[in-house]
């Protein structure tokens, strides 16, 4: 990134960034912001110059809130699509933490998933066939691995950090396992079930007795994200009626990238809560408030 030509305004700006005076600061600091992202080498700049801790602290508050404004400007656009991509969505919520994602680094992984796939799979394997290549390649060739939710450990939820450890949870290793099915045109799409976050293989049925009526999703069977292991209709029934957990019709439907997006971000705002990172917990809900503008 570039420096931004240091004028006498942004000179003056910088000066002032030690005042005592928290309303000067204030509106120093909302004045700087609105240079944009440009200005974060200078302040990067000024942040190793200076030996004075209170300034270092505020020019750090300053670029989080560059930062992160651009992630809700980048997160609006996302959420007005009328059909978001979801390996962007994913993207922008690892800049939530992470300001530079390595994108082209986690779209190379992605990548080689998807040929490493591509290579083995045909329209002669049976469903259940192509998810155990797809599941044999995920978790065996590329050794990703899902850890239970209440590990506690946000970067579980970053898309790039996945790619990179391949250690995720059954949002992130889910949205990958989702998207690749997506490129493969494999009809895979995430549930969310009471307690439990699976993916689901949909076929669709047709009613050749009333040909005017629309065809109808039907689930074939279920993938745990975490690790691959399938599940039956008879397997989730037995799931909900050892836990007494209620369904509606809504359980049962293919979320929706915005959907998954949201749940992650909620998921998020739980795990900050117990972890008592309040900062995080308030710029996540921004950003969820940001879904129902």
């Amino acid at each position: 990134m570039s420096y931004m030509k240091s004028t006498k305004e942004i000179k003056a700006l910088f000066h002032l960034l030690d005042d005592p005076d928290r309303e000067i600061f204030d509106t120093v600091s909302e004045k700087i912001v609105h240079y944009g992202k440009a200005i974060i080498p200078n302040l990067e700049e000024l942040w190793e110059s200076t030996n004075n801790n209170e300034v270092q602290e505020r020019i750090e508050n300053i670029i989080h809130k560059l930062n992160f404004s651009e992630t809700e400007q980048s997160f609006a656009k996302w959420f007005t699509a009328d059909k978001p991509n979801l390996l962007d969505g994913a993207i922008l919520l690892s800049r939530f933490r992470y300001a530079e994602v390595q994108e082209d680094e986690l779209r190379k992984v992605i990548k080689s998933l998807y040929q490493s796939c591509w290579l083995e799979i045909s329209n002669y394997l049976t469903p259940l066939e192509q998810i155990n290549v797809i599941n044999s390649i995920i978790y065996s060739m590329y050794k990703f691995f899902g850890q239970d939710l209440d590990a506690n450990k946000p970067n579980h939820y970053f898309i790039n950090d996945v790619a990179e450890t391949r250690m995720g949870n059954s949002y992130s290793i889910g949205l990958i396992y989702q998207y690749l099915c997506e490129l493969l045109d494999i009809p895979v799409f995430a549930i969310q079930l009471p307690r439990q976050y699976l993916l689901a293989y949909f076929d669709t049925a047709y009613n050749f007795f009333d040909t005017h009526k629309a065809p109808s999703l039907k689930i074939q069977f279920y993938i745990d994200p975490n690790d691959g292991t399938i599940f039956t209709q008879n397997d989730v029934d037995v799931y909900l009626k050892k836990y007494e957990l209620s369904t509606d019709e809504f359980t049962y439907q293919p979320l929706e990238a915005k959907d998954i997006i949201v749940i992650q971000m909620e998921a998020l705002i739980t795990l900050y809560e117990q972890l008592g990172d309040d900062d995080a917990v308030k710029d996540l809900n921004k950003l969820l408030q940001i879904r129902n503008l």
